[in-house]
């Protein structure tokens, strides 16, 4: 059986299709398991993983089979896929993890005309709030871009005008940064927010209206609901109640190569790009001769964590390589390495 479950809020919640419609819940057996550390934590994670997948299927009734994840925005490459190794360890195939913020474009998407309009999502949660913008042009559906506030909630309650001046000045970097301009003629503005921040989640709203110009509508946010009907998308199994889309999944991170751990990083894949993608980059083979990947999370400011190296045959010392890097629909990571007259020193392999 298929399912979604949202991984973002302290209390976790889950979808799955019943027969006729899509249905969203939540298990609220599940709070106290959220810690700062919770997706760092080998032990804690698979803990949680075990108990919501109990949970879930005593509910429905069934067996866990393929599922796809929505998580905090801060969650690194790593941590994410902590998520899916703990996850398979219990019988349970993750078929994606997303942002929750995903999750809650494909959740609006559903519901919305199949018209011309940009939308602006804003999700508040716990410590942080994230600003999704994306297009929807018929029946596609793709990011143009996102930025991160974050905060200490008792702080940004006692200075309104300071997490205000924040707030404004991650909105129009974003515009700045991908050639967009406040208040067109076809923008909305949609904003959730976890309980116990809904003050903070009125001054991202009063916030958001100055800049852009619109008026914001508060939606209720579940993100599984959304990625619940972009897993049955991908796999092809629809119904009459879920309206058939094409959604372009984006990077959360950007993606870098080195050769060698202390030369200059070269940017393979910028943030939000959509996927899948993939590039070539041409490189000078070090003394070490180990590429090293690393990803850049916003959020946690980790700009150069390390996912995965490769260590390069000794013979191609001092020389020039090209490598192929691919981002696959699932937002893993595959590469292949050829040498300078393009002979193949590496097929196509999965990043480890």
């Amino acid at each position: 059986m298929y399912a979604a479950i949202d991984f973002t809020a302290d209390m976790v919640s889950y979808s799955y299709f019943d027969g006729s419609e899509v249905v969203t819940d939540t298990l609220r057996n599940t709070i106290g398991f959220r810690t700062p550390d919770l997706f760092r934590d080998d032990g804690a994670m698979g803990a949680l993983v075990r108990v919501v997948k109990d949970m879930i299927e005593f509910t429905i009734g069934g067996m866990l089979s393929d599922i796809i994840c929505t998580v905090p925005a801060y969650c690194s490459y790593m941590e994410r896929e902590r998520l899916k190794k703990a996850a398979s360890v219990c019988g349970m195939n993750v078929k994606k993890v997303i942002r929750g913020s995903m999750g809650s474009a494909f959740q609006l998407f559903q519901k919305s005309d199949p018209v011309r309009k940009t939308v602006v999502l804003c999700s508040i949660h716990s410590n942080y709030g994230e600003i999704l913008v994306y297009k929807m042009d018929g029946d596609v559906l793709q990011v143009t871009g996102s930025t991160v506030v974050q905060f200490e909630p008792d702080a940004a309650k006692e200075d309104k005008e300071k997490t205000q001046q924040r707030i404004r000045s991650e909105l129009k970097a974003l515009y700045s940064e991908n050639s967009m301009s406040f208040g067109e003629k076809d923008e909305t503005i949609y904003v959730s927010c976890d309980e116990n921040v809904e003050l903070i989640g009125e001054l991202f709203a009063v916030t958001l209206e100055e800049c852009i110009g619109k008026s914001a509508v508060t939606f209720q946010n579940a993100p599984s609901t959304g990625a619940f009907y972009h897993l049955m998308k991908t796999e092809s199994y629809e119904s009459d109640r879920i309206r058939k889309c094409f959604s372009v999944d984006c990077c959360t991170e950007g993606i870098s190569i080195v050769s060698g751990v202390n030369d200059e990083l070269k940017e393979v894949f910028k943030r939000n790009t959509p996927l899948p993608a993939q590039n070539t980059v041409d490189l000078m083979i070090s003394y070490d001769n180990i590429l090293c990947f690393y990803a850049g999370n916003y959020v946690n400011r980790q700009y150069d964590e390390p996912i995965g190296t490769c260590r390069i045959p000794e013979a191609y010392r001092g020389q020039k390589i090209h490598v192929k890097i691919t981002l696959n629909e699932e937002a893993t990571i595959e590469y292949a390495v050829l040498d300078a007259s393009k002979q193949i020193i590496y097929p196509r392999r999965a990043l480890s």
